[in-house]
């Protein structure tokens, strides 16, 4: 398994420009969106959510990184009941010994 793809991360129809860097994301891109004029965080929650389905589908050690779902209902949150989702992204990278530096305490 190599590194995802933008399609993977982003939808089948997303694309990205080197120059100027600019990534596309078309609406049809995000199937869970199902209204014409999202708002900035119901794209942002389509993003994380499809980038999740994948990353969780493809666990090979080559792709440096992996994502968990939890999902935990009732939650209060300003007074109100409300079912909270809550992903966590895990990027990795070459290993490199830690060491501990007390002057950069």
């Amino acid at each position: 398994m190599s590194q995802p793809l933008i399609t993977d991360l982003f939808g089948l129809t997303a694309t990205f420009s080197g120059s100027p860097k600019v990534l596309q994301i078309p609406l049809t891109s995000l199937p869970s969106l199902t209204g014409a004029n999202p708002t900035p965080l119901e794209l942002y929650a389509a993003i994380i959510s499809y980038a999740h389905n994948w990353i969780s589908a493809n666990t090979d050690q080559s792709v440096l990184a992996d994502s968990t779902l939890t999902i935990s209902s009732p939650i209060t949150k300003n007074g109100v009941a409300k079912t909270q989702f809550q992903y966590a992204e895990r990027f990795y990278g070459a290993y490199t010994a830690p060491t501990f530096d007390p002057n950069a305490v």
